[in-house]
């Protein structure tokens, strides 16, 4: 009896070292990730520049000059200069209005120590000993100008990320030829283009549908602030777009900080309904009618996935790991679900516990990664 369950004690312990490892891998990793917050971040912030110009150079290349579609040369090199040029203009007018919140937050916070103040004498009850203060410790100048710090710091980066993305554009052309090298063999080549372009099409596919979803709604949440009167009408329609990328906790922020300012702004509850109500109104109808019907299952990812994604990245790099944990979970899922022994894990951060695995190549014309090599 001895003899056959000595292969089991076996193959238990390789499992179990094999859990250890991986744990610790994980550990390390996430260590590395975190260490290195200074390299990797510019570098991730690179290549999704990368992706704008390259789903943006799609949409300039469609236009005709003297009845020819537009050079695909000339269509990146547009898209590369205006994708820099409007994200440098968005973030010094968010900087700049940022000051300007900053300089005329103490009238706000002394709006709201007065509504504070009003509202428990008018229930009748005296303010809590936890909740004295509470308006009083809330320091909205320096939020505010910490915001306005914040972005110029990334627009000090911008060098490097704009150096970053000049190569990884320049690199792109030799990457099919390095695959090649690196795979000869047919078969696995198609098989490392196929997880390739499928991280590809998902990807973009967020970006450019978030990126619609996001504009349409700041737009629209614009025009009703600007019709409410609401102060910095447009600093919030901007912080509104770009909140709008991260996950549950930056569309209830997007939210709630506009609504905050019209409370305080106006001396009646009528103008914070509208801003309130009109703007859930317009985050709901984009974000659960608009992008579910426009994205589909593309990105296949559980709500659960996606908030601890959240809170995981975010603690790593911050707020960009914020922005960018959407579309790196998707990656890691893509990645996991090409291998036997993580599939388990795709499945289960998976929205529908469906996943591709083994299938047949598609076609990767339109794509950044394509296999323009032939077999020798």
């Amino acid at each position: 009896m001895s003899e056959p369950s000595a292969p089991i004690r076996s193959s238990g312990f390789r499992r179990l070292i094999t859990a250890a490892c991986s744990l610790a891998i994980s550990i390390a990793v996430y260590y590395i990730l975190s260490l290195g917050r200074h390299f990797f971040v510019p570098l991730i912030m690179s290549f999704l520049a990368v992706y704008l110009v390259d789903i943006l150079s799609r949409l300039v290349g469609r236009i005709r000059i003297g009845g020819r579609k537009t050079p695909k040369l000339l269509a990146v090199i547009l898209s590369f200069v205006l994708i820099f040029g409007v994200g440098s203009a968005l973030a010094s007018i968010v900087a700049n209005n940022a000051f300007h919140v900053a300089a005329a937050a103490p009238k706000y916070q002394a709006r709201l120590q007065q509504l504070q103040t009003q509202f428990f004498s008018q229930v009748g009850l005296e303010e809590p000993p936890e909740m004295l203060g509470l308006f009083k410790s809330l320091d909205l100048k320096g939020f505010f100008t910490d915001l306005a710090r914040s972005v110029a710091d990334l627009l000090e980066s911008a060098v490097l990320v704009l150096i970053y993305a000049l190569f990884m554009l320049v690199e792109l052309r030799s990457l099919p030829a390095k695959l090649a090298a690196l795979f000869p063999n047919r078969v696995r080549r198609q098989r490392v283009l196929q997880v390739l372009q499928r991280i590809d099409r998902d990807i973009h596919t967020y970006l450019g549908v978030k990126t619609a979803v996001s504009l349409t709604t700041a737009l629209l949440a614009y025009i009703l602030m600007r019709i409410v009167g609401l102060d910095f009408s447009e600093f919030w329609a901007l912080l509104i777009f770009i909140l709008h990328f991260i996950p549950t906790i930056g569309v209830i922020l997007a939210t709630i900080l506009p609504t905050l300012l019209a409370a305080v702004q106006f001396d009646h509850i009528g103008p914070c309904l509208a801003v309130g109500i009109g703007i859930t109104a317009i985050a709901m109808l984009m974000g659960n009618i608009v992008e579910p019907n426009i994205m589909g299952e593309t990105l296949n990812l559980s709500p659960l996935t996606v908030i601890i994604a959240l809170i995981l990245w975010g603690t790593v790099w911050g707020i960009v790991g914020a922005f960018l944990c959407v579309p790196l979970t998707v990656i890691l899922v893509i990645v996991l679900s090409n291998f036997r022994a993580t599939r388990w894990v795709s499945i289960l951060l998976s929205k529908t516990g469906k996943v591709h695995f083994g299938d047949p190549p598609a076609n990767l014309g339109g794509t950044m990664i394509s296999d323009s090599t032939e077999e020798t």
